[in-house]
C-alpha cells in the first residue's frame, strides 16, 4: 500500500490542459479514502478527522510555461512577506483564513502545492461519537446521523486541532477501498481568474470571473467503518 506521503513525494503536475485534473484525482483518492487525521495528547487519541472535500492549489514560481499558476495560494513569494519564502516540509499543516491546507510543496520544482480541507467529519474517540457543528447553540454537538455528520465549515477546525503539540497531530494512513464511488471534480470555491500581474479578472459588467479549473474532489460514501 502506497502512504498519501509517498504519493506527495512524487507529486509532477503533468497538465495536458490547461483544465486537466488527472494529476490531482489519485491524490484525491488518498485523502479522502486513505487515511484521516488523528489529534491526541500525550495520553490518548481525542479526534479522527475524516476529508470529505479537499481541493487542491498547485502555483508554480519558476518560468515554465505548461506548469500552473496559482495566485490565491497563501503561502508562497510575493504575497504577505517580502522577500523569499522558505518552503514547507512535506505534509506540513498549514493554518490560513480559509481553514488548513495539508502542504506538499516542493522546492527543486518550484512548486507551492497543498490540500485544503474544505468539508470533513470528526469523530470523538472519547464521546465515541461523531460531532457536527450546531449553527443555533455556536457549538460542535455529538450527531450520529449520518445526513448532517458532514461539516463544511472549514475555519472551525481550529476548535479540534489548537492546543495539540505539532507532534501529536498526524496523519494515519488506512486502506483504500477496492470499490468506491466515482469522485467527480468540481470548480473550486471562491476562487478566482487572474492576469499575468496577478489581478482579478473582470467581466465587461466589472464583475470578478471565476476560476473554473475543477481541482476539488467529494467523497460521496458514507464512512461506515471508524478504524481503530
Amino acid at each position: 500500500m502506497s502512504t498519501l506521503k509517498e504519493k506527495l513525494e512524487k507529486f509532477k503536475p503533468e497538465f495536458k490542459s490547461e483544465h486537466d485534473n488527472e494529476c490531482f484525482k489519485e491524490l484525491a483518492e488518498a485523502f479522502l479514502y486513505g487515511g484521516y487525521i488523528s489529534v491526541s495528547d500525550n495520553k490518548e487519541e481525542h479526534y479522527k478527522i475524516f476529508i470529505r472535500t479537499v481541493e487542491f492549489y498547485c502555483h508554480h514560481e519558476g518560468d515554465e510555461k505548461d506548469l500552473p499558476k496559482d495566485p490565491i495560494v497563501y503561502h508562497r513569494n510575493g504575497r504577505y512577506v517580502e522577500g523569499e519564502v522558505p518552503y514547507f516540509p512535506l505534509m506540513s499543516l498549514h493554518a490560513h483564513a480559509s481553514g488548513y491546507d495539508i502542504t506538499f510543496e516542493n522546492k527543486d520544482l518550484k512548486l507551492r502545492s497543498s490540500a485544503l480541507i474544505r468539508a470533513y467529519e470528526v469523530y470523538d474517540v472519547i464521546q465515541a461519537t461523531y460531532l457536527h457543528y450546531d449553527r443555533n447553540r455556536k457549538l460542535f454537538v455529538p450527531c450520529n446521523d449520518a445526513k448532517d455528520r458532514v461539516n463544511k465549515q472549514s475555519t472551525y477546525l481550529y476548535d479540534f486541532i489548537n492546543g495539540f503539540g505539532g507532534n501529536n497531530i498526524k496523519w494515519k494512513d488506512t486502506p483504500i477501498p477496492k470499490r468506491h464511488k466515482e469522485l467527480k471534480p468540481a470548480k473550486r470555491q471562491n476562487v478566482y481568474k487572474y492576469d499575468l500581474h496577478e489581478n482579478k479578472i473582470v467581466d465587461a459588467n466589472g464583475k470578478y470571473i471565476k476560476d473554473d479549473r475543477k481541482w476539488s474532489f467529494t467523497r460521496l460514501d458514507e464512512i461506515e467503518n471508524i478504524p481503530d
